[in-house]
């Protein structure tokens, strides 16, 4: 008989779902079948049930805090049950022990953390029978079912296992070290604080506190803009005074001087230049990807994102969430006519389809084998939900998930940019610029708001002549940078 160990309950409940079950307290019993013919037990941990110990459980004298005694670097870094989850590694111990138990199929998450954490129980439980590995990236029935027919020796993920746990030793010497030293040295300045310092949190903090001093020393300075508004024999549209390049005015008399010369007096478009640019569609989500754009778009938190596609993960509803590739493999590229099929079928959607492109398979913008690291990119399953059943918040991260693979199938965008010169009275140069959308491509689908966000202007060629109907000063003042969102410190703490 085979114990199939998962990361969560929820994810357990799922693997076993596909087969004719009976819960248990902490496992589910699976039933013979053509996958399991000796049938098989599920069980799983409750995340990390497991944790690096403290200091003091390596040697006594490291439980005073004291620069004697840094830095602390066990020679073979150890691991404990947490206490609260004691009850269900009990479990977990029970069935590794029972006799009928013959191999151990790791199910944790397809990822290096997943791969720790049950790892570490095997270890803590002193398990050396053998071990295959589930690997799938999606929990619907079919990837279920074909995971388990196409399990992968342990070996093949082992490297991971070592890669994350290593991890987790680097943050215990950097965190227990460093925050003892910081706290030590600042008590000696009068701080009776204990300081937190961590490998990843330090430096994100540094990044914070560097944005925020630029903003204390900032000094916001008062400039003027000289507008004008022109008619080109009915074409009407506005421009700015410019002088050697700069827009901006640092003296309010000067502005006011310009906007005197230039009322009432005649207009003439000296310069036309146009340039085309062309827009592709943006790649596949990856999660930090997908957490900024949902940052921008929601304010939801990065946390709150993983959360919510987590759940939509666990009903089988999208591939893995924690996959930091933008790209698919050609096998993955192939199924999606049938998933984008069943979406044409949804209301939200189906004024979409058809499909300018049928299929991307041959398209390396978004197949690329040699870029998907252990996971492909965030993708709809086959497993289309209801998504008036959705919550609120399921259905806004499903819907950036299923129109990022749709704006995929669509071509790009093109856009005209003019910037148009005007001379008054042969003499002061206004600058007009604008935008014209060509072909309107993926952004029907995504529709984003661009940063270049500009008015349109009407036709003009060059020689054209009219008047200045109005013109005014608008007084501004220089603003400070803004303070990061949590979207934009996912992206940065990526570099």
């Amino acid at each position: 008989m085979k114990l199939i160990i998962a990361e969560k309950p929820d994810q357990g409940s799922t693997l076993a779902s596909i087969f004719k079950h009976k819960k248990q307290n902490g496992f589910i019993e699976i039933f013979s079948n053509d996958v399991f013919p000796e049938g098989a037990y599920v069980t799983w941990a409750i995340g990390h049930i497991c944790q690096l110990v403290s200091p003091e459980k390596y040697q006594q004298g490291w439980k005073k805090w004291s620069l004697d005694h840094l830095p602390m670097i066990p020679e073979q870094f150890e691991y404990e049950v947490t206490k609260d989850k004691a009850k269900q590694f009990a479990v977990i111990k029970k069935l590794v022990t029972d006799p009928r138990v013959t191999e151990i199929i790791h199910a944790g998450d397809a990822g290096r953390e997943g791969e720790l954490i049950i790892r570490n129980i095997l270890r803590l439980t002193k398990c050396h029978k053998p071990m295959k590995r589930l690997w799938i990236s999606s929990l619907t029935a079919n990837s279920i079912r074909e995971g388990f027919q196409k399990l992968l020796d342990e070996q093949q993920t082992r490297s991971l296992y070592f890669e994350a746990y290593t991890r987790a030793c680097a943050d215990w010497v950097v965190g227990m070290n460093a925050s003892r030293l910081y706290s030590l040295l600042l008590q000696k300045q009068g701080f009776s604080d204990v300081f937190s310092v961590g490998r990843v949190q330090t430096p994100t903090l540094a990044l914070i506190v560097k944005r925020e001093l630029e903003i204390e020393n900032f000094k916001s300075e008062p400039f003027w803009e000289v507008l004008a508004h022109f008619n080109m024999d009915g074409k009407k549209y506005t421009g700015k005074w410019q002088n050697d390049g700069e827009t901006r005015v640092n003296k309010k008399e000067l502005a006011d001087k310009v906007a005197a010369f230039c009322k009432g007096k005649p207009a003439e478009v000296s310069e036309v230049q146009s340039e085309r640019k062309e827009f592709l569609p943006p790649l596949l989500y990856n999660l930090s990807a997908l957490q900024a754009e949902a940052n921008k778009r929601f304010k939801f938190s990065p946390k709150k994102t993983l959360d919510v596609m987590q759940k939509l993960y666990q009903k089988g509803n999208v591939s893995y969430p924690r996959s930091d590739s933008r790209y698919v493999t050609k096998e993955e590229a192939n199924t999606f006519p049938d998933i984008l099929n069943k979406l044409s079928h949804i209301k939200d959607y189906e004024s979409f389809f058809p499909l300018p492109i049928t299929s991307i398979s041959e398209n390396k913008r978004y197949v690329n084998e040699k870029k998907v690291t252990d996971h492909y990119a965030i993708i709809p399953t086959e497993q289309i939900p209801n998504v008036e059943r959705l919550t609120p918040d399921e259905k806004k991260i499903y819907d950036l998930v299923v129109t990022s693979l749709i704006a995929a199938h669509y071509s790009k965008a093109i856009a005209e940019y003019t910037t148009v010169t005007t001379l008054v009275d042969g003499r002061a140069a206004f600058i007009s610029k604008g935008k014209v959308q060509i072909e309107e491509g993926w952004r029907k689908v995504l529709k984003p708001k661009d940063n270049d966000d500009e008015p349109a202007l009407p036709k003009l060629t060059e020689g054209e002549q009219g008047k200045t109907d109005k013109v005014e000063v608008k007084e501004s003042k220089t603003q400070p940078p803004k303070r990061y969102t949590e979207g934009q410190l996912i992206t940065l703490m990526k570099t």
